[in-house]
């Protein structure tokens, strides 16, 4: 397999019979599918290194973590061996057509998979692992240093004053311990990244794995955005029943805990992000760097999201314990 790569790390044309792009990473580099012999038609995956600070990872993990863990992937055939980041590659099983969908039969499956890693000792990875997004704790200092620049930004979003109120009180009250707890997380765990297909979940790109509070997961699969897809609200009674999913197979596996503390405090969490992504976008919207119709779309899908979770919230205080 490895004869179909050139030593730059890029495809060799001349020995494919085809070969398509699915999607282009975060360093503009591509995935491709491409089949070598046109008579029997078997494709595979090419996937080169799409973030330099994650070389070596992902392979790390097929070989150290997804062993550990029931769930279905794409399994790998070859790759580089070397350790140069601007070459890097590896080449997977091509699983077929996969479906990329937001709806909620996909969102509980891939709730229910989440315990799996999160069961297994945050020491399995290494500290030095990160992510590509700054941890709670740094988000939650900034948005609180930041609340009147929140203020504005949701003022000109028209929220209504009540719910303004209700977010700059709720940041301001949130300490760090309520989301200390970390665990391993997948770190990229969004919808584009999962494929519900003969009713089981497949997982995809793992090269962002590292440890991170159990919310993270959670809140990429729910809410998260980005200007690079659209994504569709989820409604307060998905996003209940997504957690509810979530928690009944963390109790499956033998976990203790309280439902009513994990959604409360995954409700924060979300709405911590939510602000600090609003922040992003008008900084970005004033750069003039990003297509701004595509952050005007993400502009508007977060402001639904963060107007949903205060709602919920409000809702939530208002049940009987």
């Amino acid at each position: 397999m490895d004869s179909v790569v050139l030593p730059d790390g890029i495809l060799d044309s001349s020995r494919l019979s085809s070969r398509e792009t699915l999607y282009i990473g975060r360093n503009g580099k591509a995935v491709e599918r491409f089949i070598v012999d046109p008579d029997d038609s078997h494709s595979y995956i090419f996937k080169p290194l799409t973030n330099l600070d994650t070389i070596g990872r992902e392979a790390w993990v097929y070989r150290n973590l997804l062993p550990r863990i029931p769930v279905r992937y794409p399994k790998p055939l070859a790759q580089a061996q070397y350790t140069d980041a601007e070459r890097y590659w590896a080449i997977y099983e091509d699983l077929g057509k996969l479906e990329h969908r937001f709806d909620r039969e996909t969102l509980i499956k891939a709730a229910e998979a989440i315990p799996y890693w999160h069961r297994l000792p945050v020491e399995s990875v290494p500290e030095e692992f990160t992510g590509h997004t700054p941890l709670v704790d740094q988000i939650m200092r900034e948005i609180q240093d930041k609340l009147p620049v929140v203020r504005t930004i949701l003022e000109r979003l028209a929220f209504p004053a009540d719910l303004t109120e209700k977010a700059q009180r709720l940041v301001g009250q949130m300490d760090d311990r309520l989301f200390s707890k970390q665990t391993v997380s997948h770190g990229d765990y969004h919808p584009l990244n999962l494929s519900l297909l003969e009713d089981q979940i497949t997982i995809l790109d793992w090269e962002y794995v590292h440890r991170n509070s159990i919310y993270w997961d959670l809140y990429n699969l729910l809410d998260i955005t980005s200007p690079s897809y659209r994504r569709p609200v989820v409604t307060a009674a998905v996003r209940n029943e997504v957690l509810q999913a979530y928690f009944a197979r963390t109790e499956q596996l033998g976990q203790d805990g309280s439902f009513r503390t994990l959604q409360q405090h995954y409700y924060r969490y979300a709405l911590l992000y939510s602000l600090w992504i609003l922040t992003l976008i008008e900084k970005d919207l004033k750069s003039g760097v990003l297509n701004p119709e595509a952050l005007l779309e993400q502009q508007e899908e977060t402001r639904a999201i963060v107007m949903d979770l205060l709602l919920e919230q409000i809702e939530m205080n208002n049940q009987p314990r």
